[in-house]
């Protein structure tokens, strides 16, 4: 028999600054390896919080990390442990999480449906693998500095059993599927519905998604009963709400994703990556909002021309109006198809859905 000498290293890295905490357990921070000189990610796990969960092995996350090697899955340095806590590093990539994007600009559809399929394809690997990430959302989407959206934070993760469950009873409030309100036993389905969720975010932005869940929770006076059965209506997200310039394939494929019956929700990853790659109309439509103007804004440039289309409140209605710019001559034409007064900023997008989508 071989006997194996154990070598105790030290490991010296300068902890610059917090970026971010992922719950009571573990702190993320932007760090140096004094060795190498390298940038890189700390993630500190508190070993105290661990054993509350009775988790004896301590690098469980690490080694998921370690052995789910793919282009869109966070790759690890390595882990290391003292007395208090069990470290993490990873590549520091400075493009930051898929949430930094859509809280400061809203996305193309073709941006969407681009960085999706990233993700996705990290999910169905892992979904291979016999794991579950049940921990999908935005903060945990990292756009690399190739800008491909890689997959992170394997804390809550669990392999599934012989039967097709894991049990988890850990997730995140607004991202927790209707059946996890009922059961610990997790699915794929669960999965589905995050990612389901994190898209109707990116095609949304993040301000409709919390709006719409604290005006849930208000409605409700933060009884929790009455709000999961609010949830398990599919009353929250709303459905029916997405913004004009988002296609309606991709609205219906979310939609399905958050399906409330896990039976009539998709029922692998798979085939949302199929039909996520189908789309073809309303890709490139571009979107911003000036809210002191109170001014909507959708732009549409082409190699010949660029389309400007507005939906602008005043008095108390929306106006919306379009332009075109021929970039050769420099004309600017009027787009009267466009024109309209809307009594409400609703009934004004769904008026410009119908015009956007012509394009």
């Amino acid at each position: 028999m071989i006997k194996l000498n154990q070598v105790n290293a030290q490991l010296t890295l300068d902890q610059w600054r917090n970026i971010g905490s992922e719950g009571k357990n573990s702190e993320v921070w932007s760090a140096r390896d004094v060795q190498l000189n390298q940038v890189l990610i700390l993630k500190k796990i508190t070993k105290k919080s661990l054993a509350k969960q009775s988790v004896t092995d301590y690098f469980a996350e690490a080694k998921i990390l370690n052995e789910s090697k793919h282009p869109h899955i966070m790759p690890i340095h390595y882990s290391a442990e003292d007395k208090e806590y069990v470290y993490i590093t990873m590549p520091y990539y400075q493009r930051g999480s898929l949430n930094t994007f859509i809280q400061h600009r809203y996305l193309t559809a073709r941006e969407i449906i681009k960085y999706s399929l990233d993700f996705l394809s990290g999910l169905l690997f892992i979904h291979i693998k016999g794991l579950l990430h049940l921990d999908i959302k935005p903060t945990n989407i990292i756009i690399d500095d190739t800008d491909r959206a890689i997959i992170t934070d394997f804390g809550l993760s669990k392999f599934l059993d012989e039967h097709g469950f894991a049990r988890q009873s850990m997730q995140y409030i607004t991202h927790r599927s209707p059946e996890a309100y009922n059961t610990t036993d997790r699915t794929v389905l669960d999965d589905i519905y995050q990612a389901g969720l994190t898209i109707y975010r990116m095609c949304n932005g993040n301000d409709p998604f919390k709006e719409q869940y604290n005006a849930l929770k208000l409605k409700h006076h933060q009884n929790g009963e009455k709000l999961k059965a609010s949830i398990q209506k599919g009353e929250f997200p709303d459905r029916n709400y997405y913004l004009p310039h988002i296609p309606e394939k991709l609205k219906r494929i979310v939609n399905k994703m958050m399906n409330v019956d896990p039976d009539k929700r998709y029922q692998n990853i798979l085939s949302v990556i199929n039909d996520l790659s189908k789309i073809e109309n309303m890709l490139d439509w571009s979107y911003y909002v000036d809210e002191t103007r109170k001014e909507h804004t959708w732009t549409l440039d082409t190699e010949r021309a660029k389309l400007s289309v507005k939906a602008t409140f005043s008095k108390g209605r929306y106006l919306t109006s379009g332009e075109k710019l021929a970039k050769i001559s420099g004309n600017k034409q009027n787009q009267r198809r466009f024109h309209g007064s809307h009594s409400s900023k609703s009934e004004a997008f769904k008026f410009l859905k119908s015009k956007l989508n012509e394009h």
